[in-house]
């Protein structure tokens, strides 16, 4: 039961992160510590993984984004997005962070790809995109595969 309320608590945070990164660009800090917040407390309550699976995911996740955001100057993945997975990491643990991960990133390719071929001569390499719904996206995909 908790770990359905942690989920919804997520999908509604990722929602309003989703609107403030197609609005603005901007994913605010608030969204990622209330979920950090909902994520220890429930985490107290509930763990069906060792405690150091979450912490160690939410770190590590965060760490690597985080280098890679940095040495490609946020081309590759902006500074938002790169907090809005640590923060599911830490929420979440390793497999569903995974699949969350690339199903998020499968997502975002064949709506690029789709894309691409509407408007072939506008989206070329450097093209920019907010990418917090394909992180809600891939998270809800997760939340039905293996809590419903």
């Amino acid at each position: 039961m908790i770990e359905h309320g942690l989920y919804l608590v997520l999908i509604g945070l990722l929602i309003a992160a989703t609107v403030t990164d197609l609005k603005y660009r901007l994913i605010y800090d608030r969204f990622v510590v209330i979920g950090i917040v909902a994520a220890v407390l429930a985490r107290l309550f509930e763990r069906p993984e060792p405690w150091w699976n979450y912490v160690l995911t939410g770190f590590v996740v965060f760490l690597i984004l985080y280098v890679i955001a940095v040495v490609t100057d946020e081309r590759s993945i902006g500074g938002g997005d790169v907090k809005l997975f640590g923060m599911l990491g830490l929420a979440l643990g390793f497999q569903p962070f995974l699949l969350i991960f690339f199903s998020s990133h499968l997502l975002a390719a064949l709506y690029l790809l789709i894309v691409k071929l509407v408007r072939w001569n506008q989206v070329g390499r450097k093209t920019e995109f907010p990418f917090a719904p394909f992180i809600l996206l891939g998270t809800v995909f997760t939340y039905v595969l293996t809590k419903l």
